[in-house]
């Protein structure tokens, strides 16, 4: 079975289409905190407020993927983390620029994967495991920083305010029981494509294993209505369990 970066990220995880859907007025909320952490950057940094969504939708993201890793303490899993920040932010910042764009500041990098570790570290409950993996995930994180090269560099000399964000975050007294499990994007949301690159490349594990990250039964059926849906309006082709036509779907 795939580890949890393997599956595409909305059909995992699903993004929030606004700022609004976070809970950041909330001065106790979860997010409250996230969006404290990722004004800090901006303060230092020009972030534009904007890029706060795919901020936001990354850290979410990546949270839920470490939090549903077996074996975690044993893993390492620094590119699948960066290759998802990045393709998220890229993904969010072509859908609202007109200028393509394939550069990702190391800035916000950076700061999303303190936002991470926020997600994880102000759990309520944590794991022996998911302790050990956030200690050295935070040491990577001050190294990174803190690293010769970079801080004699005028790069390094930006970033400086990140070493200010593990203070906030162990000063901030609240806890939650944050819901880490998977949840898909709903289907209303999918383009073909998502059927095309995607769905319809699994084999019956996988697509079994797909439609139980939708935590209820209605969501689970919209999915199988979408793909159903999708499966006419494809172009045959072949796919590990099955054609792309509609008859041949196991369901």
């Amino acid at each position: 079975m795939k580890n949890p970066f393997e599956w595409f990220h909305n059909l995992y995880y699903g993004e929030k289409n606004s700022l609004s859907a976070f809970d950041t007025k909330n001065p106790t909320s979860l997010d409250s905190l996230l969006k404290k952490i990722y004004m800090i950057g901006r303060k230092h940094v020009n972030l534009r407020m904007k890029n706060s969504l795919p901020a936001f939708n990354a850290a979410y993201y990546v949270a839920v993927c470490l939090a549903n890793t077996e074996g975690i303490d044993e893993s390492n899993f620094d590119d699948e983390i960066n290759d998802a920040i990045r393709i998220i932010w890229i993904e969010d910042y072509n859908r609202h620029h007109p200028i393509y764009e394939t550069y990702f500041p190391f800035a916000e990098l950076m700061l999303i994967k303190w936002m991470v570790y926020a997600i994880l570290s102000r759990q309520e409950s944590i794991s022996d495991e998911m302790e050990f993996f956030l200690q050295e995930f935070r040491d990577k994180l001050q190294a990174d920083v803190t690293d010769e090269d970079l801080s004699n560099s005028g790069e390094g000399n930006e970033l400086a305010f990140l070493l200010e964000i593990a203070e906030v975050i162990d000063d901030w007294k609240y806890r939650y029981h944050t819901d880490l499990h998977p949840h898909p994007l709903d289907p209303k949301y999918y383009s073909i494509f998502t059927w095309v690159n995607q769905v319809r490349l699994y084999t019956l594990e996988e697509l079994e294993a797909q439609i139980s990250f939708f935590p209820t039964q209605d969501e689970q059926m919209a999915f199988l209505c979408w793909a159903r849906d999708a499966a006419k309006q494809a172009p045959p082709k072949e796919s590990s369990y099955a054609t792309s036509d509609a008859e041949s779907l196991p369901f």
